[in-house]
């Protein structure tokens, strides 16, 4: 290509009074104030996008902590759940024990003389009374106390009777012992009581 035609080139569009570069610079302008136009209603958009996706995430997270709230009271529940369920299967075997319990307490209040002391094996009975007890003492069952004063949710009256030596409404002698697991009667005492 010929330089002179490069120049003649170069210097119509740098002819800054030209009709085509006032034109061109016109739309220049006008692309420019077009483009601030464009870019704030593009920030105001994100602005508005944004908070919408804030309050979607707040959301999701109230949803999610209360979902986990939710998950943790489930828990105890279940865990109180099968915590009565233990101890009303404890209670149950417990309370299928106090016959035999019953039996032996019976049979060494009524031992001959002639055993109490010696019998080696009376003893072995005796200490295998004891470990019974101790059991039933460590899984949290005790014994209802048969004297006092009658109280109707511990004590069982069988019978009334006239006494001396004990005031009215308090208790004569125990006939079974009674017992209660962690607070609960499992079973009452059955006592007689003065009237």
């Amino acid at each position: 290509m010929d330089d002179s035609k490069l120049e003649a080139g170069t210097q119509i569009n740098e002819d800054p009074n030209s009709a085509s570069a006032v034109e061109s610079n016109t739309q220049v302008n006008e692309a420019a104030n077009q483009a601030d136009v464009d870019y704030a209603a593009l920030i105001a958009e994100f602005e508005t996008a944004l908070a919408d996706e804030r309050a979607r995430a707040d959301k999701l997270l109230d949803q999610t902590q209360r979902m986990a709230a939710e998950f943790q009271n489930s828990r105890r529940r279940q865990e109180a759940q099968l915590s009565e369920e233990i101890e009303r299967a404890s209670a149950h075997v417990v309370k299928r024990l106090l016959p035999a319990i019953d039996d032996l307490d019976l049979a060494f209040a009524h031992v001959p003389a002639d055993l109490q002391e010696g019998a080696g094996w009376v003893e072995g009975f005796r200490q295998i009374q004891k470990k019974l007890h101790n059991i039933l003492a460590e899984e949290g069952v005790t014994t209802i106390r048969g004297e006092g004063e009658f109280d109707p949710a511990l004590h069982e009256a069988v019978s009334s009777e006239p006494n001396d030596s004990v005031p009215s409404g308090h208790v004569i002698a125990t006939l079974r012992a009674g017992y209660s697991y962690k607070g609960k009667v499992l079973r009452p005492a059955l006592v007689r009581v003065a009237m």
